[in-house]
C-alpha cells in the first residue's frame, strides 16, 4: 500500500508567485491497483509522482510505502524499489551504452558492482528472449547504442528496464504522449501486461483520456491540488470519454478558460 497523509507541497515559496499545490492532502493506493491520473496542467499529477519518487520533497505530511515512512528517503534510495518511466524516450536509458548494457544493468540495479565484467554474456539469450515478443527486432540488435533506436523502440525498452527487477510501485509519467499513435498503442498493450503479469502498483499520469478510460483498475481526475473524480471497479467500468471530457471541460469554465 502507497500513502500519502497530510501532504504540503508549495512552490515559489515567500515569492509573488507563491503556490500551495497541495495543503493538507491524502492519498492512498492499495497494494496491485493500477491507477489512470488525469487532470489540466498544474493540477497536481506530475507534481504527486514526483513526490512519491522523491524528486521533490514536502513541506508538511508524510509519504508512506508498505507501512514504511519514505518521506525523507533520497531518490536514488526510493527507485530501488519505485520504477518510472517518463514522457521523453531518451530519458531513463544510458543512451551511449548498447540494448545489452542496459539491460544488464537494469538486472543488477541493487545489487554491489565488484571488479568483473559489468555485462554476462550467458545472459544476452535470456535478453533476446526477454525482447523477442514486442516484435521490433530489438534482439537482433543487441549491441546497438541505445541512442540509434528509433523513440518507440527506446520508450518500449525503457518500460522493460524499469520493472526487470522486483518493485513496489510503478509511475508512469505520460510515458505514451511523444509516441505515434501506433507505438503509443503498443506501449499501452505492453504496459498492460506487465502490470497485470507482475501485479505491480502502479500510477499512470496521462493526457489521454481513452488510455484512463480503457486501461487501469481506477481512474483519478486532478484539479489543483485536489482529487475531484475517483472511480474504482464497476464504476470505472461506466466512465466513458465523453463523461471525463464533460467534467474536464466543466472545471476549465469554472477556472475561467
Amino acid at each position: 500500500m502507497l500513502e500519502l497523509k497530510g501532504i504540503r507541497k508549495v512552490f515559489n515559496k515567500g515569492t509573488p508567485d507563491e503556490n500551495v499545490l497541495f495543503d493538507g492532502f491524502d492519498f492512498t493506493v492499495e497494494e496491485g491497483e493500477f491507477v489512470s491520473i488525469v487532470g489540466s496542467n498544474g493540477s497536481g499529477k506530475t507534481t504527486l509522482l514526483n513526490l512519491i519518487s522523491g524528486t521533490v520533497q514536502p513541506e508538511a505530511g508524510k509519504i508512506l510505502l508498505r507501512g514504511q515512512d519514505i518521506t525523507a528517503q533520497r531518490e536514488f534510495v526510493r527507485a530501488r524499489r519505485i520504477g518510472r518511466v517518463f514522457q521523453d524516450p531518451a530519458g531513463g536509458m544510458a543512451n551511449n551504452m548498447t540494448v545489452a548494457e542496459n539491460l544488464a544493468i537494469a538486472e543488477n540495479k541493487g545489487r554491489a558492482y565488484g571488479l568483473s565484467a559489468g555485462l554476462n554474456k550467458r545472459r544476452v539469450e535470456a535478453y533476446r528472449e526477454l525482447l523477442r515478443p514486442l516484435g521490433l527486432g530489438l534482439e537482433m540488435r543487441m549491441n546497438v547504442p541505445v541512442g540509434a533506436l528509433s523513440g518507440g523502440q527506446r520508450q518500449l525498452l525503457t518500460l522493460l528496464v524499469a520493472t526487470m527487477t522486483p518493485i513496489d510501485v510503478l509511475l508512469l509519467d505520460e510515458h505514451t504522449a511523444a509516441l505515434d499513435p501506433k507505438t503509443a498503442e503498443q506501449t499501452m498493450e505492453l504496459t498492460d501486461r506487465i502490470v497485470r503479469e507482475k501485479k505491480i502498483t502502479t500510477l499512470m499520469v496521462t493526457h489521454n483520456l481513452r488510455f484512463a478510460e480503457q486501461y487501469g483498475t481506477r481512474l483519478c481526475m486532478f484539479d489543483k491540488g485536489q482529487v475531484v473524480l475517483d472511480a474504482a471497479g464497476e464504476e470505472k467500468a461506466q466512465k466513458r470519454v465523453d463523461d471525463l471530457l464533460a467534467l474536464f471541460n466543466a472545471i476549465s469554465v469554472e477556472c475561467g478558460n
